[in-house]
């Protein structure tokens, strides 16, 4: 049973959580439990879903955090969660012959930066996104 806004009722988790919120609960129980529980590895999915700015960058730091004593795999399409990782992969999927491929690139530090630029600014990029991404990055470092 919970209430994830003031005011609410509490009912069910599963009547009342979308996917993201979901997410970020378990983030929050997991953070609390990152000492004590024998799970190694941690997926999160669409814990990006609904939140931006500052919300994303607390998400992106808190995996960070819980990173430290487990493996975490998240998926997400924020610049702020993602330029946490300590290892990047960028996921694309793609068509050929009426089949549909998914390919997986590990990414390196400039690679990284390229696809953080992606993120933010879309096709868009710009020496001054090339700049951002690489100062989102940095910070990301600098907060743990």
């Amino acid at each position: 049973m919970i209430s994830f806004n003031l005011g609410e009722d509490i009912k069910p988790i599963y009547k009342v959580a979308s996917g993201g919120e979901m997410s970020r609960f378990m983030l929050a129980f997991k953070t609390i439990l990152a000492d004590i529980d024998q799970i190694d590895t941690l997926v999160f999915d669409e814990i990006d879903t609904g939140i931006s700015g500052i919300a994303a960058q607390i998400v992106g730091e808190k995996l960070s955090n819980i990173g430290k004593k487990k493996q975490i795999i998240c998926i997400t399409h924020l610049p702020q969660i993602a330029a946490n990782a300590d290892t990047h992969y960028c996921i694309e999927k793609s068509t050929s012959n009426d089949r549909t491929f998914t390919t997986i690139k590990k990414l390196n530090h400039d690679q990284k930066r390229d696809e953080i630029a992606r993120l933010i600014a879309g096709s868009n990029i710009t020496e001054k996104t090339m700049e951002h991404a690489s100062e989102i990055i940095e910070l990301a470092k600098r907060s743990l």
